[in-house]
């Protein structure tokens, strides 16, 4: 998320004004989600998207008209993605429908604010992004995740739309081996920020790993739960190495409020480890929360077809709530 907002901050520090759109609101079978966003500079420069098609091709001509005439208040629409269906038409025959919103920032005033949203998404700090009719903020708030990640509100001109800064998508890896570079790699581009925790300091994959998420050392595999920023948001996949080593690692995260648990391995290698754990006073209510062995069965071998596998079992469980 900070990569977009670095971007705009580039076209910003380069003198040019950009045309800023979210994607606050959508419905089921809509091709634009909540959080999707699009910018279109004065200069030409298209970055992200709000959901493709005829609608995004007649939103980016609506870009570079209000950046030919300087600009203006931010503004809301609903768009309706069907031909039989009352409201204002997108273009677009799929189904469903979105809320954009959408401003056009310039240099004197934006860039700083659009700075600070980048830093609070790099930090990984609670804070949220705020849009009205007024034009874009950051709002420092304390993290509270009962709150809605993507919330459009109020009417007429007294409407507002915030988003949370703080990713809710999160993967911690227990285990840095190939198969775990490979699910980090997967899901970064679902948007999911990754740790990879691993005890030993020289690991080949080190350096491919630190592209696409955080490796942290530590020297017993049972210190990397109380480790993970944020349990509840966050999927737990252990990769060790070693049985024993998985041992320690589900040992590290059996008493955290995590949102899923996964553990690699034939179902022998995870009997095994359940039986350790039991020794060591692990409830069969926590052994029942581990998806064990963890990865859809699809037949996969290799470490990129075993991080499909694992990626696809994490979005449909957090799909169902």
């Amino acid at each position: 998320m900070s990569a977009f907002w670095e971007q705009v901050g580039g076209c910003l520090e380069r003198g040019e004004r950009v045309f800023v759109a979210c994607v606050a609101e959508s419905t089921r079978g809509s091709p634009g989600t909540a959080g999707a966003k699009l910018l279109v500079a004065e200069g030409g420069e298209l970055y992200g998207t709000v959901g493709g098609g005829l609608m995004e091709h007649r939103l980016v001509e609506q870009a570079r008209e209000l950046l030919r005439g300087g600009g203006a208040r931010p503004e809301k629409r609903t768009l309706v993605h069907s031909d039989t269906t009352e409201g204002e038409q997108s273009g677009m025959v799929c189904e469903g429908s979105q809320t954009n919103v959408f401003c056009v920032l310039a240099d004197d005033g934006d860039r700083a604010i659009v700075d600070a949203l980048a830093t609070a998404v790099r930090d990984d700090r609670p804070a949220w992004m705020a849009v009205d009719a007024e034009g874009l903020r950051l709002v420092e708030r304390e993290a509270d995740f009962s709150r809605p990640p993507f919330a459009l509100t109020g009417e007429g001109e007294s409407w507002r739309y915030e988003e949370d800064l703080l990713n809710r998508r999160r993967l911690a890896v227990i285990g840095g081996g190939h198969c775990a570079v490979a699910l980090a790699e997967a899901m970064a581009p679902l948007g999911y920020r990754s740790r990879i925790f691993d005890t030993r300091t020289e690991v080949v994959t080190h350096d491919r790993a630190a592209r696409v998420g955080t490796v942290i050392h530590v020297a017993d595999y049972a210190e990397a739960g109380p480790l993970i920023a944020w349990p509840e948001l966050t999927a737990v996949v252990v990769m060790t190495a070693d049985y024993r080593t998985d041992v320690r690692a589900l040992l590290g995260t059996a008493d955290l409020p995590v949102a899923f648990v996964g553990l690699m391995g034939g179902r022998r290698k995870v009997a095994r480890i359940f039986g350790h754990l039991r020794e060591e006073g692990v409830s069969q209510e926590v052994l029942d929360q581990v998806h064990a062995p963890v990865g859809l069965d699809i037949g996969s071998d290799t470490p990129e077809e075993i991080a499909v596998s694992v990626a696809a079992q994490i979005l449909r469980e957090r799909n169902r709530g």
